[in-house]
């Protein structure tokens, strides 16, 4: 048995990793984002630090959208055909992936001396390609007549922290959620997670096997309650090898840092998943869950739920 210092004794399996104890049994989250050896060209700030709203980096390339390589342009077949795509070399700008929808925003340059033909780039979709190359698109506000970044030019980068911040209750309500199917395995069977999908009006966790409307207040009660344990949020790095000792559920492929290792997102010390996602700093901060529905198909019962969409 386990003590999590949380109330909770788990009979998990123990194995190490990193210095911390986590059990196979304890870490039903799937696995977002990248393939197996997949490392990001562009660096991702926001993998450490989720808390970042701003950033001075440098533009590598800034092109049309329609000069992109075919498999770049069907990443934006919801943009206007005008519209432009911008690389840095850093970004606090989270990718459209693992469920999650892109950060918005603006990037600016960075030295607004010439206000006469100051402009702005609105960053509307943020994508990742195969390489890991993180592609800002959008459209140019007024300014130049031809407003562009030129290679080598020092930009600022600002998100829509409103935004964020309900895209990342909305994801840490999805782990908090699994994290209490976990919990509840002795009332409710063992649930292995086969889906997740964290997008405002379709979050929704799946799970194997059948549950029905009358466990829907069980669910609730268990995933607010570690609301109200305000457990903390943390991120860490994990070696690959550690992970496939784990024999973890590999859903959607790992999130490699340049240094090769797993990015793993973890609830207190009860609970670890692999992430690239964004989060709250701890529980209290998603706002209450509730789950919207519960719905079945070929075995697999699919939990749709919300948090408010501003705090």
């Amino acid at each position: 048995m386990v003590d999590n210092h949380s109330g909770y004794q788990l009979p998990w399996s123990h194995f190490v990793a990193l210095g911390r104890q986590i059990g196979p049994n304890g870490i039903y989250q799937g696995i977002h984002h990248q393939r197996w050896g997949m490392k990001d060209q562009t660096e991702l700030l926001y993998l450490d630090d989720a808390s970042l709203q701003e950033l001075s980096t440098t533009v590598l390339s800034c092109r049309p959208v329609s000069q992109l390589a075919e498999h770049e342009q069907n990443l934006a077949k919801t943009l206007a055909s005008e519209s432009f795509a911008v690389t840095t070399r850093q970004t606090v700008f989270y990718p459209q992936g693992g469920g999650q929808p892109s950060d918005t925003g603006l990037i600016t340059l960075a030295d607004h001396s010439d206000t006469d033909n100051a402009f702005a780039f609105k960053v509307l979709l943020v994508r990742k390609t195969p390489d890991g190359t993180v592609l800002h698109m959008g459209e140019f506000t007024a300014g130049d007549a031809h407003p562009s970044f030129a290679e080598g030019q020092l930009v600022s980068q600002n998100i829509d922290f409103v935004k964020r911040d309900y895209h990342s209750r909305l994801h840490t309500a999805g782990h908090i959620i699994g994290l209490a199917m976990r919990l509840l395995s002795s009332v409710l069977g063992e649930r292995k997670k086969v889906k997740a999908n964290h997008m405002p009006g379709q979050a929704c966790m799946e799970f194997e096997g059948l549950l029905y409307n009358e466990h829907k207040p069980v669910i609730e009660e268990k995933v607010n309650e570690l609301i109200q344990m305000k457990l903390p949020i943390m991120t860490s790095w994990w070696e690959e090898s550690q992970v496939q000792k784990a024999s973890l559920n590999m859903v959607e492929g790992l999130q490699l840092g340049k240094n090769g290792l797993v990015r793993i997102a973890e609830i207190g010390n009860i609970d670890a998943n692999p992430c690239g996602g964004t989060h709250v700093a701890h529980t209290g901060l998603t706002g209450p869950i509730t789950i919207r529905k519960i719905a079945r198909q070929k075995g697999v019962t699919k939990l749709s739920y919300e948090v408010p969409v501003s705090m």
